[in-house]
C-alpha cells in the first residue's frame, strides 16, 4: 500500500513542522505533498521537514501566491498525488500511533475509502479519548463501534455519513476520487462538505475502523475558519445544492437523502446561530429558497412518515425564512 500525506497550510510553519516530524516517526507515508495556500512567508523544505525524512523526489511543496482556502489547496495537492492512496490532513492537528497501526492493517485490502475515528481537544479536556457525543451516537447507530476494521453496508454508510464532515478522517483510494470527480469545494469555509458526502454517494466499498487516528484541535474563538461569522457563510448553498442534485438523480444514493437533509437542516441552524446578527434574515431567506428547491411535496410527505420531528423542524425553517 502506497500512501501520500497531503497537507494544506497557511501561515502555520510551526505546526507543520510538528506534524511532519510525527509523520516521519510513524514511518507509513511514502510521499508528502505540501500545498502552501498563500502563506506570507513561502514554506521551504529546510524550514519544516525533518532532515533526511523523505527523499527529494518524495517530498513536494506547491505554492499558491494568494490565499484561496484549504479546499483549493487540497485539490491542488491531489493533482500531484502519485501513490495508490492519499490522506488529507491539517497542519495544526496531530496524527496518532493508532493511525500507523490502521495503515498497516489496510495493506492488501481493496477499498474506496476507510473512515476512522478521531478525537478533538474538547474531548481531551473532558478526559475522553473519543469523538464528540453526536458522532459517537452515529457510530453506535451504525453498529460498527466494535472491531478494529470492518466493511459496512449501505444502511451503515447512511448512518456514518451524518458524522462531522471532516476531510482528514478518511484514507482514500486516489483513483476513486479521480474517477468520480470528487473534490473539495473551493470556498473559504465549508469546503469539506462536498468531499465528504460525494465520497459516501459514490463509495461502494467502504471500510471503517474504530482506531482513533487523529487529534483535531478546536479553537473556541479567534480567526480559525470555524469562527467566521460573515458573508462567506453563504457559500455553503452552492456545494449543498450540487450534493442534493446528485442524490436526486441517482437511485444508488436513495438511502442518503434523508440523512443528508437531516445534516443540512442541522447545519443551517448552526450557521444561523454563529453568523453575524445582521445577516440572519438574509440567511433565513436563503435557507427557505434551498429547502423549497430540494424538498418537494412528495419528498416532504415521505419525510413526515419517516422522521416527523425533522419534517416539523423544516416547516419552522421555512416559516422563519418568510420575508
Amino acid at each position: 500500500m502506497s500512501l501520500t500525506l497531503a497537507l494544506p497550510v497557511h501561515n502555520d510553519a510551526r505546526n507543520l513542522r510538528r506534524v511532519l516530524a510525527q509523520a516521519h516517526k510513524l514511518g507509513v507515508f511514502d510521499k508528502v505533498v505540501i500545498s502552501d495556500d498563500g502563506s506570507d512567508e513561502p514554506v521551504s523544505r529546510t524550514e519544516v521537514c525533518p532532515p533526511d525524512a523523505w527523499p527529494q523526489n518524495c517530498f513536494t511543496i506547491l505554492r499558491t501566491e494568494t490565499n484561496k482556502g484549504a479546499g483549493h489547496a487540497r485539490n491542488r495537492a491531489l493533482e500531484h498525488v502519485t501513490t495508490e492512496h492519499v490522506l488529507f490532513f491539517d497542519a495544526d492537528d496531530l496524527l496518532t500511533p493508532d493511525l500507523a497501526a490502521l495503515i498497516k492493517t489496510l495493506a492488501g485490502r481493496q477499498f474506496d475509502f476507510c473512515l476512522f475515528r478521531h478525537t478533538d481537544s474538547r474531548c481531551i479536556g473532558w478526559g475522553i479519548l473519543g469523538q464528540m457525543p453526536l458522532d459517537e451516537a452515529h457510530w453506535r447507530r451504525a453498529k460498527v463501534q466494535v472491531g478494529a476494521l470492518s466493511s459496512i453496508n449501505p444502511t451503515q454508510a447512511a448512518a456514518l455519513a451524518e458524522t462531522t464532515n471532516y476531510p482528514w478522517n478518511k484514507i482514500y483510494r486516489t483513483d476513486f476520487l479521480r474517477e468520480n470527480n470528487i473534490y473539495c469545494s473551493e470556498t473559504m469555509v465549508h469546503n469539506d462538505i462536498e468531499l465528504h458526502w460525494m465520497s459516501f454517494h459514490h463509495g461502494r466499498n467502504i471500510l471503517v475502523s474504530d482506531r482513533v487516528g487523529a487529534l483535531h484541535f478546536v479553537a473556541p474563538s479567534g480567526q480559525r475558519l470555524t469562527n467566521r461569522k460573515g458573508e462567506e457563510r453563504f457559500a455553503v448553498f452552492a456545494p449543498l445544492g450540487r450534493i442534493a442534485s446528485a442524490l436526486d438523480t441517482e437511485n444508488a444514493s436513495e438511502r442518503l437523502r434523508e440523512p443528508f437533509l437531516r445534516f443540512t437542516s442541522g447545519l443551517f441552524d448552526w450557521i444561523r446561530g454563529n453568523i453575524a446578527p445582521h445577516l440572519q434574515k438574509r440567511f433565513d431567506a436563503a435557507t427557505r429558497d434551498f429547502l423549497l428547491t430540494y424538498v418537494d411535496m412528495a419528498r416532504f410527505s415521505q419525510l413526515s412518515q419517516a422522521d416527523p420531528v425533522l419534517a416539523r423542524h423544516i416547516v419552522l425553517q421555512l416559516e422563519r425564512g418568510r420575508i
